[in-house]
Order: C-alpha cells, then sequence, then structure tokens
C-alpha cells in the first residue's frame, strides 16, 4: 500500500513521517525528491541551483529534473514494493499541485507509469499558524514567495489529491503533534485491515 504525505512547508509532514517510523518499522519510508540515488543526486542540483546565483537553471529545466526524480522513484522504490507500505514524504501530487498547469498532470501521470497513493493524507495549515511557524525558521527560496502564494499552493494540493490519489484525508496540521500521529497511524491501520480484506476475498483470490 502506497501512502502519501503532501502539504505546504512548515505544515509538519516531515516531522510525522520520522515519528511514523516507530509505530510501522517494516514500512519503506521514502521522500520526493532524492527518494533514489539518482533522485539524491537531482535533489542536490535543484538545491544548489536555489542557493547559489551562479548555479541557477532554468524553471523548465528544473521541472524536467523533479519528472526524472519521480520517473526514478517510482520504478525504482515504490512500483517494486507495491504490495508491502510503503509511506511517502509528498508524490506526484505536489509535482501538479506547484506546476499548475494541466499538461503537468499528464506528464506526471506518464512518468509514473500511472502509479498513484492508494491513501494520501494532506496536512492543512491556517494562516496564523503558518505565519508563526515561518518567523521560526530560514524562509527557502519557495517560501520566500509569501503566505498567499504557498496559501493558493496548498488549496491546489487539496484539490490535485482528491482527484488523483484513491482515497484522501485532510488532517489538520494545526492540532498537537501527538494527537496528530495517533490519527495517522489509526488510519492506516485501518487502511490496511480494509486491503488485507479485500485481497483475501473469493472474487480477489480467483484473480
Amino acid at each position: 500500500m502506497y501512502v502519501a504525505l503532501e502539504g505546504i512547508d512548515t505544515c509538519g509532514k516531515s516531522t510525522q513521517i520520522a515519528l511514523l517510523q516507530a509505530y510501522f518499522p517494516e514500512a519503506i519510508f521514502t521522500k520526493e525528491p532524492g527518494g533514489s540515488a539518482l533522485g539524491a543526486t537531482l535533489r542536490d542540483i535543484i538545491l544548489q541551483s536555489h542557493n547559489h546565483a551562479s548555479s541557477h537553471i532554468s524553471k523548465e529545466a528544473e521541472f524536467f529534473l523533479f519528472l526524472a526524480d519521480r520517473a526514478e522513484h517510482i520504478d525504482k522504490i515504490i512500483k517494486p514494493n507495491l504490495h508491502k507500505l510503503i509511506i511517502a514524504d509528498r508524490s506526484l501530487i505536489s509535482g501538479i499541485a506547484y506546476a499548475n498547469d494541466l499538461e503537468s498532470r499528464a506528464i506526471n501521470l506518464a512518468c509514473t507509469q500511472g502509479i498513484v497513493p492508494d491513501l494520501c493524507f494532506v496536512f492543512v495549515i491556517d494562516e496564523p499558524t503558518l505565519q508563526t511557524r515561518l518567523g521560526t525558521k530560514t524562509k527557502d527560496s519557495i517560501e520566500m514567495r509569501g503566505i498567499d502564494y504557498l496559501l493558493a499552493i496548498q488549496d491546489r494540493i487539496i484539490q490535485v489529491a482528491h482527484s488523483t490519489a484513491k482515497h484522501t484525508i485532510e488532517i489538520d496540521a494545526t492540532k498537537d503533534i501527538a494527537q496528530i500521529t495517533q490519527e495517522l497511524c489509526a488510519h492506516i491501520r485501518q487502511a490496511l485491515e480494509s486491503s488485507l480484506d479485500s485481497s483475501s476475498t473469493p472474487e480477489s483470490s480467483a484473480r
């Protein structure tokens, strides 16, 4: 089962990814970008471009680097392990939401071989909480674009998740960290049980 955690920066999904490892030790934990060996190299190139003007690459080149990362991630990490529990920090949903055009959706689905998350958690944060969290950290190039930009991205992530993943659950990212962890665990366990039940039916066995 392929589970993805989605949301804008500072929403807390990466914190939850780290915490979930204690509850699902047999799961495969991964991320986009950088989840594969090639992806890690591509991620370094993108970060270098953001941090050093002399290494700047075009928006179009960056888009295709993300696609290459995603294609390799699906082929090397996700597809061979779909029979296991996979928990990923981001997915094609972020790629589509950030690009914000119809062509991006088609290209992303092509590079993932049509594979989409079975379950997607979208972390939703309100403006006051976002402003507080941004004020306590060093902002990256995306966060420097401001609150309105990030909230617009969040809206697109929600829309794309509901239209792309097989099942989407919105998580109130302003809740207590421990409360969110327990909520995620309950949903994942329920989804795993449902998956096992469906695979053990006579119809499934006959396939």
